[in-house]
């Protein structure tokens, strides 16, 4: 059930429905999950350790707050994660997912012509799971998940989004990202998403610099 408090939460944090500085009560939780205070207490404590609360002396459990600096530099191990990822599937993905990731991107095209940012931003975040795929190592598929998790918080990505003109630049940037993984061009495949990463860390910069504490 541990495990199950954990995943639940997790994805409550993500998206939102918990907001920042949140405070969760031991008790109140475990009556939803119909457990002791045991198995929330042992929940909470792993999201502590994965920076989603922070647990307080005679205060209480809060859902943390990200400051500026600590989203952008999510975004730095982001660079680092993604960039691998793109490396390895262009090396190694099968040429189902190499289809996949095409279609996904006529997909995120339409999404960009109508203007649909939610639609868009799920779109993006699927071929980048793709993308984890082709590359096929397990531990940074885990670990990019933790991270997504993490960088998810206040809708950051429907934040960048949003942005005037996004849309189209992330749309280019993901398009130079598929065709070197399609030409098998490691190299090409890294360079692009770095160069993605970091154009989607310097729109972010400017967007959060009045919505999170400095």
């Amino acid at each position: 059930m541990k495990d199950v408090i954990v995943s639940q939460l997790r994805q409550e944090i993500a998206s939102g429905k918990i907001a920042f500085g949140e405070k969760l009560s031991e008790a109140r939780l475990a009556q939803r999950f119909g457990v002791s205070r045991m198995p929330v207490r042992e929940a909470l404590k792993e999201l502590e350790a994965s920076g989603f609360v922070a647990i307080e002396h005679r205060r209480g459990t809060f859902v943390r707050r990200l400051s500026r600096p600590e989203i952008l530099d999510l975004y730095e191990v982001r660079e680092a994660v993604e960039c691998m990822a793109a490396r390895l599937c262009a090396n190694r993905g099968s040429n189902e997912i190499v289809a996949l990731l095409g279609e996904v991107m006529f997909a995120m095209a339409d999404a960009a012509e109508r203007g649909d940012a939610e639609g868009y931003s799920a779109i993006d975040e699927r071929l980048h799971e793709l993308i984890m795929q082709g590359a096929g190592n397990e531990p940074l598929a885990d670990y990019y998940l933790l991270l997504k998790q993490q960088l998810h918080r206040g809708l950051l990505s429907l934040i960048v989004t949003r942005r005037e003109g996004r849309m189209e630049r992330s749309l280019a940037e993901h398009w130079a990202i598929v065709g070197a993984i399609r030409a098998r061009d490691a190299q090409a495949a890294e360079a692009a998403m770095r160069t993605h990463v970091q154009q989607g860390r310097l729109e972010l910069a400017d967007e959060v610099q009045h919505k999170f504490a400095l």
